[in-house]
């Protein structure tokens, strides 16, 4: 199998910015971690360690493979789908309903990419389809190509063990949409040394409440108000960690400002009127009370952000309905004060 240059994985989060130079070399971190999602019957939300990765809303087929260079850490590692087997809307409520039924398909697994070496290293998590007459998932002994599934590697290895639950919670959608279902859970772990992420240690546990959800809201007015300013260099500082932890984790950028700075428009994207020429629309406004917000509650209670993203720009010409956003999500500290914990892009 041939692997691509460091630079070249990079390149595709980097697409999100729209734009890329090709860097020097940095130091960086030598490995690249995906995850490959394939399913059928479901709409899902994917998430490692409980942090947001991406969401389909594809029920018929899926087939995704996204970045997990963010949310990976060393030692066991936590991967989560959450997801919803559609059956149908509801006339009378317009609710969809969900069952587990023939035709719900997953199969996932996990790579890492070594850039330095030219190697990479592929775990078969698990393949799960569901049976009606037995009333349970029936579990693959081998991939769709009919090769054996790999549980261990040099660098990673999983026993396979997966749990399946309802959960608790609505999913939430980009949209702002919500279904209820399952959620499949399944460890693996990972031997390479991963910096941990910049909250750890930092972010207390969060519960939901009428004050939390207007303090989050209030975290979003504020970075609206410093984009309308134009006020690039405290925005910068502010999410400054997690633009350093993309850029050691993803690309050879040497930081995060080289990160940004050699994206298109760089830093001038944070303003009213972007260099594209898309205007950022008026400041997040709610018309219910902050309880009806669809609130996402992440990495056990740590990460929190409002779907659909409040703080959004809109391309040209007015009503384009061509939409970017700037979605991040909080934590809170000890002291009361917001900060930024991540910017989860549904890569």
């Amino acid at each position: 199998m041939t692997i691509w240059p460091r630079w070249l994985y990079g390149l595709c989060f980097a697409l999100l910015w729209q734009g890329f130079q090709a860097p020097a070399m940095a130091d960086n971190a030598e490995n690249l971690y995906f995850a490959h999602v394939h399913t059928q019957g479901s709409a899902w939300s994917l998430r490692v360690n409980d942090i947001f990765v991406r969401d389909n809303i594809d029920v018929p087929y899926a087939d995704y493979s996204p970045s997990i260079g963010m949310e990976v850490r060393e030692g066991r590692n936590t991967l989560s789908l959450l997801f919803s087997p559609i059956t149908g809307q509801n006339d009378e409520t317009g609710e969809y309903e969900y069952s587990l039924h023939d035709g719900v398909e997953i199969d996932i697994a996990i790579g890492r990419n070594n850039w330095k070496g030219n190697t990479s290293e592929r775990l078969h998590l698990l393949r799960l389809r569901y049976n009606e007459d037995s009333g349970r998932f029936e579990s693959l002994d081998e991939t769709a190509g009919g090769e054996p599934r790999q549980l261990s590697q040099a660098h990673m290895r999983s026993s396979g063990d997966w749990q399946l639950s309802e959960y608790d919670s609505n999913i939430i959608f980009s949209g702002g949409q919500t279904l209820s279902g399952y959620r499949l859970d399944i460890d693996f772990r990972l031997d390479d040394p991963v910096p941990p992420l910049h909250w750890k240690g930092q972010a207390v546990e969060l519960e939901d409440s009428p004050q939390l959800r207007r303090e989050l809201r209030e975290a979003y007015r504020r970075f609206h108000t410093l984009i309308k300013r134009g006020e690039t260099e405290t925005i910068f500082q502010e999410v400054k960690p997690v633009w350093d932890r993309v850029a050691y984790m993803l690309t050879t950028e040497e930081n995060g400002r080289s990160f940004i700075e050699n994206s298109s428009q760089g830093l001038a994207r944070f303003s009213q009127t972007r260099p594209d020429g898309a205007e950022l629309l008026p400041a997040p406004y709610w018309e219910g009370a902050p309880e009806e917000d669809k609130v996402e509650f992440m990495a056990n209670n740590r990460l929190v952000r409002i779907r659909p993203n409040p703080i959004v720009w809109e391309h040209p010409p007015e009503g384009s309905e061509n939409f970017a956003s700037f979605p991040v999500a909080f934590y809170r500290t000890q002291d009361g004060k917001w900060h930024v914990g991540d910017v989860l892009t549904n890569l």
